[in-house]
């Protein structure tokens, strides 16, 4: 449901019309007003209701008996009011704004912009009448109209906070998220110290969740296209807009990684993990930037701790098993190679590494088999060539003499493919 414009109430206190007597209706009006101020509308009605009895033509009275039968919600009844202080006082403006006001709670859109724009015509040109048209105009879904009116409010008065927020709120259903960014910014700056501070914050750190989230979406079309400068333009972007942004952190970090630029992959995983410290995910491939940089005790712990989180997380099993290859510990090496299989039996590349290190620990056979079983699930004409290739060499072998089996040219799967 969409969250209606909120107007404020034009609460313009006349002077009392002559000094209190025995009879007069200055002092029940007076306490009326105190009443209101406090919020006692009750009470705020009978005191102005008694000031109506003694002096039935006085427009102050009716106009705000009706601002406290509004605040009850009793908008026919408080119209009723503005009506009879317009009858007494037709030019008077504050009744104008506030009975407009109160069609506009009524849901009368168009009454109150007539009402609005009459009380704009009065005297004094209140700023605060056109950002009530602005919200009107709005709520209508007219946003041409509405920011037209709220720039001539904050052009009577550049200190309204109110015309700033309402004029974000406009933009940002208009889809313009940054100039409503920089709307609440600023009214943010007005209302410093004010009540209306802290709604203003909570408008704009929200919206500055929603733009990084759409830089961040917008990054991963460009990467997708191979734009991946643009891309990391935009994850920037979107991180210093909301440096909670896991998503943003993660996809820069891939990208990183895919250039070499491992150091500052290691960084951006170490933000996501500080936000999202059960991530396993983040884990696995900070580990795989951690390999990169041989730094190999890190990459372990890395990997024990994904696959704590995700003990069926494949590529953390295959990833790990390259290290233990790489370190010499084949037997942990290939039990993490076959586990990944067990999880995931489509994927060639963990039957092609498996393969490898059967070769290290001198299992020719049951190497053949994997990489037999590897060349019938691969897609790719490139590798299927250099499976066949080291299945001929072993094929071609004298018996008894055994392959090298490092794992340091097989393909460590990225958490890249996962995006």
């Amino acid at each position: 449901m969409r969250k209606a414009f909120v107007l404020f109430l034009l609460l313009l206190i006349g002077a009392p019309p002559h000094l209190p007597g025995a009879q007069d209706p200055v002092a029940p009006y007076n306490q009326g007003i105190d009443a209101l101020r406090r919020d006692d509308l009750d009470a705020a009605i009978e005191l102005f209701t008694k000031a109506l009895q003694l002096d039935p033509r006085d427009h102050l009275a009716y106009n705000n008996r009706g601002v406290a039968l509004k605040r009850k919600g009793l908008y026919d009844k408080a119209i009723e009011d503005y009506n009879r202080a317009l009858e007494v006082r037709p030019d008077y403006t504050p009744a104008l704004a506030n009975r407009g006001t109160a069609r506009f709670r009524k849901g009368d859109l168009d009454g109150a912009i007539q009402d609005l724009n009459l009380a704009a015509k009065g005297k004094g040109r209140e700023s605060t009448i056109y950002v009530q048209l602005g919200a009107v105009y709005a709520e209508k879904g007219d946003y041409d109209s509405a920011l037209k009116e709220l720039k001539k409010a904050v052009g009577i008065n550049k200190k309204n906070a109110r015309a700033y927020l309402t004029m974000g709120e406009v933009q940002e259903r208009q889809g313009d998220l940054h100039e409503a960014l920089r709307s609440y910014s600023k009214s943010l700056e007005l209302s410093k110290g004010f009540p209306e501070a802290a709604q203003v914050e909570t408008k704009a750190k929200a919206l500055r969740v929603k733009i990084a989230a759409q830089l961040h979406a917008q990054g991963l079309q460009r990467y997708r296209e191979g734009k991946e400068k643009q891309a990391l333009d935009m994850w920037d972007d979107a991180i210093a807009m909301d440096p909670t942004l896991v998503g943003a952190l993660r996809d820069r970090g891939l990208t990183y990684h895919k250039a070499g630029k491992y150091d500052k992959a290691i960084k951006d995983f170490s933000s996501a993990l500080e936000k999202d410290t059960q991530n396993a995910e983040l884990h696995r491939i900070r580990g795989d930037s951690f390999y990169r940089s041989h730094d190999y005790e890190k990459a372990l712990e890395d990997y024990h701790r994904a696959l704590q989180l995700n003990p069926r997380d494949a590529v953390a099993h295959n990833n790990r098993g390259l290290l233990y290859h790489e370190k010499k510990d084949l037997t942990k090496g290939l039990a993490d190679y076959s586990r990944a299989i067990e999880i995931d039996p489509s994927n060639p590349t963990f039957y092609e590494n498996r393969a490898l290190a059967l070769i290290s620990l001198g299992k020719t056979k049951e190497s053949l088999r994997d990489y037999r079983k590897a060349l019938s699930l691969l897609t790719d004409e490139r590798r299927k060539e250099e499976i066949q290739e080291k299945i001929s060499l072993i094929e071609a072998q004298p018996s008894g003499k055994s392959l090298d089996g490092t794992a340091t040219n097989s393909q460590v799967k990225q958490g890249m493919e996962s995006r």
